[in-house]
C-alpha cells in the first residue's frame, strides 16, 4: 500500500483537509463585513465559530464509529458534500440565525475528515515514519487556514462561502476513487438505520473502554487545552493585530503569510523529530509535543507584549512592521505546530485495532467541544468586558495546562501502547 497507493491517498486526503479547514476559517477575515451586515459585536462574532464547532465536535463521534464499520471513502465524501452544500447556502442568509444554521451544518459535515483520514494514514504508514507522513496530511490544516483567510479577503462576504464550496464538492467525488484498504478488524455488518439507532449504546460501551486508557485521558486533556489556545488565537488574530498592535489590514495579512512559513516548517519538523525521538524513547513523540509547547510559551508572550510596528503617530496609526515582531511571530507558529502529527500518531498507537477511528473521533470530539468551540466566544466575551489584549492572555494560559497534561501522559504511554498492540484489555478504573 505504501508503494502503490499510499502517496496518492495521502495527497488527496491532505487536499480534502485543506478545503475543510478553509471552510472553517472562511469568516475570520470578513468580520467587518459581518458587523455591517448583521450588527454583530465581538461576543456574537466569536459565537459564530462556536456554533460551527459544537456540531463539528459532536459529529466526530458518529463519523468515527461509522469509519470503523463502513467504507471510509464514503464516510468522508458524504461529510464533505454536506458541508459544501450547506456552506454555499450561507450566502443566502438574511439573518444571524440563518447564517448560524449554515455554519453549524458545515461544521457537522467537515467533522468526517480528520478522524477517518487519520485512521487510514495510520494503517497505511504503520512504522517508524508514521508521524512524518501524518505531518503532510496536517499541512492541509495550515494551507486551509490561509486559504480561508485569503479567499475571504479577496472575495468578501458572502462570495467567500460559495467560492470555497466548489472544491469541496469536487473533493467528495475524487475521494470515492481512492484505493483505501479495509479496516484492520472487520465488524459484523449493521444496516445504516440500525447503526443510527445503536449510536447511543456504542458511545457508552466503546467510549467507556477507550476512556479506561490512562494515557489517552491525559492526552485528551492536553489536546483540549491546546485546541482552546489555538482556537482563541486563530479566531482573533487579525483583529488583535489591527486593534491592539495598530497594524493595517495589509500588514496584518502580510505578517500572517510570513509566519505561515514557520507553521509549515513546524508541522514537518515536529513530525520528523517525533519519529526520531520515538526510536530513542518509547514516549518520544509525546516528549516532542511537550518540548514544542514549552518553547511556544515565551514566544507567545512576546507576541502579546512586543511592539509590532516601527512607529505609532498621533492618530494611533502604526507605520511599518517590526522585524523583531515578524521573527517572534514566525518562531511562535513554528513551535505551536509541532503537536499535530505526533498527537494523531499517538492516538493511533494507543487505540485497540477495532476502534482506530472511534479513538480518533473521541479525542477530536473533546478537543473541539471543550477546547476550540468555546475559545472564540470566551475570548470575545472577555474582550467585550475588558480589552482584546487582556482576552488574548486566556488562550496563553491554556497553553501551560496543555504542556503539563502532556508531560503526565509520558509516564504511562509505554504500558498502554503495549496493551493496545497485544490486544490486552484495559482494566484500570476511571
Amino acid at each position: 500500500m505504501r508503494r502503490a497507493g499510499g502517496p496518492r491517498i495521502l495527497v488527496v486526503l491532505a487536499l480534502t483537509n485543506m478545503f475543510a479547514y478553509a471552510s472553517r476559517n472562511a469568516l475570520f477575515s470578513v468580520y467587518p463585513a459581518l458587523r455591517d451586515a448583521f450588527g454583530l459585536k465581538d461576543a456574537k462574532l466569536g459565537l459564530l465559530t462556536t456554533v460551527f464547532l459544537i456540531p463539528h465536535a459532536v459529529a466526530t463521534l458518529p463519523f468515527g464509529w461509522a469509519g470503523d464499520r463502513y467504507d471510509r471513502r464514503r464516510v468522508i465524501a458524504l461529510g464533505m458534500l454536506l458541508a459544501s452544500i450547506a456552506g454555499a447556502a450561507g450566502a443566502l442568509a438574511q439573518t444571524t440565525t440563518q447564517l448560524a444554521v449554515s455554519r453549524a451544518v458545515v461544521g457537522f459535515g467537515t467533522a468526517a475528515v480528520v478522524p477517518v483520514a487519520n485512521s487510514i494514514l495510520g494503517q497505511i504508514y504503520e512504522g517508524p515514519r508514521k508521524a512524518s507522513r501524518m505531518a503532510i496530511f496536517n499541512l492541509g490544516l495550515l494551507f486551509g487556514g490561509v486559504t480561508g483567510f485569503g479567499v475571504g479577503l479577496i472575495a468578501g462576504f458572502p462570495a467567500v462561502v460559495v467560492v470555497l464550496a466548489i472544491p469541496g464538492i469536487l473533493m467528495s467525488l475524487w475521494l470515492l476513487a481512492l484505493p483505501v484498504p479495509p479496516v484492520p478488524v472487520a465488524h459484523d455488518h449493521v444496516s445504516l438505520p440500525r447503526y443510527i439507532l445503536q449510536l447511543g449504546k456504542l458511545f457508552v460501551i466503546e467510549g467507556r473502554e477507550l476512556l479506561r486508557i490512562p494515557t489517552l485521558r491525559w492526552l485528551m486533556l492536553s489536546t483540549t487545552a491546546m485546541a482552546f489556545a489555538a482556537g482563541g488565537f486563530t479566531a482573533w488574530l487579525i483583529d488583535f493585530l489591527e486593534r491592539d498592535k495598530q497594524m493595517s489590514q495589509e500588514n496584518a495579512t502580510t505578517l500572517l503569510m510570513i509566519s505561515f512559513v514557520g507553521a509549515v516548517a513546524g508541522i514537518i519538523f515536529g513530525g520528523r523529530l517525533s519519529d526520531r525521538m520515538r526510536t530513542r524513547f518509547v514516549a518520544g513523540r509525546l516528549w516532542t509535543i511537550v518540548i514544542g509547547m514549552l518553547c511556544a510559551l515565551p514566544v507567545t508572550i512576546g507576541c502579546l507584549e512586543l511592539q509590532a510596528v516601527h512607529t505609532i503617530d498621533a492618530r494611533g496609526v502604526g507605520h511599518g512592521m517590526s522585524p523583531l515582531y515578524v521573527a517572534v511571530a514566525t518562531v511562535n507558529l513554528f513551535f505551536f505546530s509541532w503537536y499535530h502529527a505526533p498527537m494523531a500518531t499517538t492516538v493511533d498507537d494507543l487505540a485497540p485495532r477495532d476502534k482506530l477511528v472511534a479513538a480518533q473521533g473521541l479525542v477530536i470530539f473533546t478537543m473541539h467541544l471543550f477546547g476550540t468551540a468555546p475559545a472564540s466566544w470566551v475570548v470575545g466575551e472577555v474582550s467585550d468586558h475588558s480589552t482584546l489584549y487582556d482576552a488574548m492572555w486566556v488562550p496563553a494560559g491554556a497553553l501551560v495546562i496543555a504542556a503539563l497534561a502532556m508531560l503526565v501522559a509520558t509516564r504511562t504511554f509505554a504500558r498502554d501502547h503495549l496493551r493496545a498492540r497485544s490486544g490486552e484489555a484495559v482494566t484500570s478504573s476511571l
